[in-house]
């Protein structure tokens, strides 16, 4: 590239960056707006929180904070006898000094365990020593967070995506315990903190063999005397999926078990789901034209449109992404294919999508 091409692309970035700078005062407030129906929520990391450009961007938008991965097992306690708190408690911090709400994600996720977790050496451990660490590891980080995480995601990606069984079982949590896990993982969050909500999160939620096969864990949990709040659906969705009947059949399902719903990860791509990463092909491209951007703003209107109509039972949506340039989408699952799948641009920019949503919001009101 010559510099004067160098120079033409770094005036229009200017110019868009200014532009957004410009009309700040004409943005609404994603969580102002939508203040009469749930908060309105955001991932956050080690780089977010550090960054005053987009803690700011997040005290104007965002009334709840989800931790994208700094709350897992691996990496909150990647050792018997060692936890790293420092991300976590600045995250916990900054949402205390803001009035923010805070979701913990997450206690036990079969891909996010320690190796210590489930290993003595390079032997499987035992149920009773499993059960013994999941207890200590559950209950040392949900009191430390008492009265600060009103709101805990205790067992995350349990259920298979195999229709002919009901919890994944080539886990080594699996192996060891069986679908007692689950259980175990509720009774010692309950245990140790009786007034913070606990949710089970999963993914593909919407769609009627997973609805029905997660319903039915969550039934005979229930039955035994777990306390479960609610059910945290993952929104990863697309251009392709939920329909509307789909969204409200599974929130009337859930509500009918007496769950509340939270939207714990929401963002809406521009391609159809894919079960596992993979390479780019050849001359796939992504095409980000007019009708994909009319197809996205009806897809998030519809979306919404139902959250509001059931917010006595939705009582949180979180986006998973700050802008469509830091999406994890744009790197999965398909590393470097870009991606546009929330309300902000690549620039910060808010997109038209923005405005018909806080728009439909008023006239509902």
């Amino acid at each position: 590239m010559n510099k004067i091409s160098c120079f033409a692309v770094a005036a229009i970035l200017t110019t868009s960056l200014a532009s957004c700078s410009t009309n700040e005062d004409r943005i609404p407030s994603l969580c102002e707006s939508f203040s009469d129906y749930f908060p309105v929520g955001v991932l956050i990391n080690r780089s977010i929180v550090r960054s005053m450009n987009d803690t700011n961007f997040i005290i104007k938008h965002y009334n709840s904070l989800t931790c994208e991965e700094e709350m897992t097992p691996a990496i909150m306690h990647p050792r018997q006898n060692r936890y790293r708190w420092r991300v976590a408690d600045e995250v916990v911090d900054f949402a205390q000094r803001n009035n923010m709400q805070v979701r913990g994600n997450c206690l036990i996720r079969f891909d996010q365990m320690p190796d210590w977790m489930c290993f003595d050496g390079e032997r499987i451990t035992s149920k009773d020593s499993l059960f013994s660490r999941m207890q200590a590891h559950i209950q040392t980080i949900m009191q430390r967070y008492q009265g600060k995480v009103y709101c805990w995601d205790v067992v995350s990606n349990a259920v298979a995506d195999d229709t002919t069984i009901i919890l994944r079982q080539n886990t080594w949590l699996y192996q060891i315990a069986g679908d007692e896990y689950v259980e175990h993982a509720f009774r010692c969050a309950h245990e140790a903190d009786s007034t913070a909500l606990l949710f089970y999160n999963d993914y593909n939620l919407v769609r009627p063999d997973k609805l029905e096969r997660t319903c039915q864990m969550l039934q005979r949990l229930i039955d035994k005397g777990v306390h479960i709040d609610g059910v945290g659906m993952q929104g990863h969705w697309s251009l392709y999926e939920p329909t509307r009947e789909q969204l409200e059949t599974a929130i009337a399902r859930f509500r009918s078990m007496g769950l509340q719903v939270h939207i714990t990860q929401l963002d809406v791509s521009l391609y159809k789901w894919e079960p596992a990463r993979r390479t780019m092909r050849r001359r796939e491209v992504t095409v980000y034209d007019d009708e994909k951007k009319v197809a996205q703003t009806e897809q998030y209107r519809m979306i919404f449109d139902v959250l509001r109509k059931n917010s006595d039972v939705v009582t949180n949506v979180t986006f998973w992404g700050l802008d469509d340039r830091s999406s994890w989408l744009n790197n999965y699952p398909v590393r470097g294919r870009k991606n546009f799948p929330l309300l902000f641009d690549n620039y910060r920019c808010p997109k038209p999508v923005l405005f018909k949503l806080v728009g439909d919001a008023k006239e509902e009101k």
